[in-house]
């Protein structure tokens, strides 16, 4: 149980990984989303739930927010469903919200002689644009944004706190409308070249995007692997002149 209250400290935000396919010491795209005592799991790409168990018990765990249906975004998705199914003293049931049919695609990969529900042991929540999730007094708004398939951005709100999340996107409006009033803008920077039309960030785009946001901090995400960091670091300040770096797992933001 969360207890509310005047909404006062920071969002905190640990990346647990963010790597296009896990690697010995860096899991896919997966952080941890804390503010008023949530534990929000943002992304569970592969090796991010082993990763999360560093620094919560799954009992601990309010709610899982999925950016996309992207391997290295979802696909430990099946993994938590065992651990709450298989659990020694039963989970609470907490929400998940990821795009249109999230709950089947899990439900078809776990199928056995038996059909596995979602429901069975979560809420099962799709997003929207402009939908508005509550953990206490943490708000989680998901904006729709360009990648191909169905995808969402957030900006996580807490009290005059605010931190926002790209997902994985193009340049896109949206993408400028949730980064607004952030103090912390976690940009995903996959895409070495820039392109139009384009599924990804480049780093100027990343940068552009933190400077028409007016964000005090910008933290490049999912680099590619062709993209060094501090190529990155350095063509993301030709288009912003905050501060910039990039993030890596254990690091611990606070907006």
């Amino acid at each position: 149980m969360i207890k509310r209250g005047k909404p006062e400290g920071p969002i905190r935000w640990t990346t647990l990984g963010n790597a296009p396919f896990p690697k010995p010491l860096d899991p896919c795209s997966g952080y941890l989303l804390q503010a008023g005592g949530a534990n929000v799991l943002v992304d569970i790409g592969g090796g991010s739930l082993a990763a999360l168990q560093q620094y919560i018990r799954l009992e601990d765990l309010h709610a899982v927010w999925i950016s996309h249906l992207h391997a290295d975004h979802f696909s430990d998705m099946p993994l938590l469903y065992y651990a709450f199914a298989f659990s020694e003293n039963p989970l609470r049931k907490i929400p998940v919200l990821g795009p249109v049919g999230w709950a089947e695609r899990v439900e078809a990969f776990v199928k056995s002689q038996v059909d596995h529900k979602m429901k069975s042991f979560f809420q099962v929540v799709e997003l929207r644009d402009r939908g508005i999730a509550e953990i206490g007094d943490l708000r989680i708004q998901a904006r729709v944004v360009e990648h191909g398939v169905p995808a969402f951005g957030l900006t996580a709100r807490f009290g005059d706190r605010r931190l926002a999340y790209t997902g994985d996107s193009g340049p896109c409006e949206n993408l400028v409308t949730l980064a607004k009033g952030a103090r912390v803008l976690v940009a995903e920077c996959f895409s070495r070249e820039i392109e139009i039309p384009s599924v990804h960030l480049s780093p100027e785009d990343a940068g552009l995007l933190a400077a028409q946001a007016s964000v005090a901090r910008l933290v490049l995400t999912h680099l590619g692997p062709t993209l060094q960091e501090d190529e990155a670091v350095e063509r993301a300040a030709s288009t912003f002149n905050g501060a910039i770096e990039v993030a890596h797992p254990g690091m611990v933001l606070e907006a």
